[in-house]
């Protein structure tokens, strides 16, 4: 496992970034280019960690999570249209959320149990 997906989750972090990218006034660019970043690292972040909960989740959940981890290789495809911040901003943070709640409804990843992807891509 890498330190990124061993680090500790900082729930509250998380929170604030998804918050402030889904909920509050369009940020600058200074701050986009800032905030974008950051919450794409939650999400690299959170992914691995809520595929390894996959196989213990109840159907509808499974189900949830799996149509969120497939939008993770969405957001986090070099080719994502980064033209309009704004909207990548919005998508990000759409998809880290949903990382996050998944994550804390089921906190204790079974290990060894992440299936491949393209959300495993190492940040460019």
């Amino acid at each position: 496992m890498s330190a990124a997906v061993a680090a500790e989750i900082d729930t509250a972090a998380v929170e604030r970034a998804c918050h402030r990218a889904l909920w509050e006034p369009i940020p600058d660019h200074a701050e986009l280019a800032k905030l974008i970043p950051e919450i794409e690292g939650y999400v690299r972040q959170l992914s691995p960690e809520v595929a390894a909960i996959v196989p213990r989740m109840q159907s509808g959940t499974k189900d949830a999570a799996l149509s969120t981890l497939g939008h993770v290789d969405e957001v986090l495809d070099p080719a994502a249209p980064s033209a309009n911040l704004p909207a990548r901003l919005h998508d990000l943070g759409v998809v880290a959320r949903a990382l996050l709640v998944l994550h804390k409804q089921c906190r204790e990843p079974i290990p060894g149990v992440v299936p491949s992807g393209g959300w495993l891509l190492s940040p460019t």
